[in-house]
């Protein structure tokens, strides 16, 4: 245990960063017996007391890492802001005994598919650093407009709202004669409307896209 006091705490489950950072302003975190610094560091030995509760022991606890891989239907929120109804993905998840779930990745409202959450903080900052490098794939279904003999070519490239969105691979899976899914690959997560827009470019209607593979974790 050699961290700062405001990340320990919030990795043990005990409040949020920010709560954290309140409390210590507000002089309700102790140190050895004197009230916590913003910014201070604990180490091996030092006693840490919360509103008056002794939680030292809580935090030398090393808790095995968890990982879960969640389903995300369109229609939920990754996590649910105060004074919004509508469902959070965390109300979800199993509860942890110290720690919370962290999300190694991310989804819209309105997207469907791959959620990855950890209960290591460093091991999910770490990833998440990495993830403009990260190869990912999704499942699209689209709708031909119009009748022809053979479904258009997908373009591999889009340049959407100033920013630029490339594929590595497109492929036609099973479908009918109206409707099919495709198969997507790209070198790291596209940016929201890419792969919409990439096969309006082609002729088609995007009736659903899920992300199922990020990294080496797939759906």
């Amino acid at each position: 245990m050699d961290e700062r006091l405001h990340k320990l705490l919030a990795q043990h489950g005990i409040g949020s960063r920010r709560q954290v950072e309140a409390w210590i302003a507000e002089g309700r975190v102790l140190v050895n017996g004197r009230p916590a610094e913003t910014g201070q560091r604990v180490r091996p030995g030092d006693k840490v007391v919360v509103d008056g509760r002794d939680v030292t022991k809580r935090l030398a606890h090393e808790p095995a890492l968890q990982v879960i891989v969640y389903h995300k239907p369109s229609g939920e929120l990754l996590r649910r802001q105060e004074g919004d109804e509508r469902v959070g993905v965390e109300a979800k998840l199993p509860s942890l005994r110290s720690g919370r779930w962290l999300s190694v990745n991310a989804l819209g409202f309105d997207e469907d598919g791959l959620l990855i959450f950890a209960s290591d903080g460093p091991l999910v900052s770490s990833v998440t650093r990495q993830a403009a490098t990260i190869p990912v794939e999704y499942r699209v279904r689209a709708l031909r407009p119009r009748q022809s003999a053979d479904w258009p070519a997908i373009p591999l490239e889009v340049d959407l709202e100033g920013e630029h969105a490339t594929l590595s691979a497109v492929d036609r899976l099973e479908g009918g004669t109206t409707n099919s899914w495709f198969r997507i690959a790209a070198e790291r997560t596209l940016p929201r409307g890419a792969i919409r827009a990439l096969f309006d470019a082609a002729g088609l209607k995007v009736s659903r896209t899920m992300l199922v593979r990020w990294g080496p974790v797939t759906l």
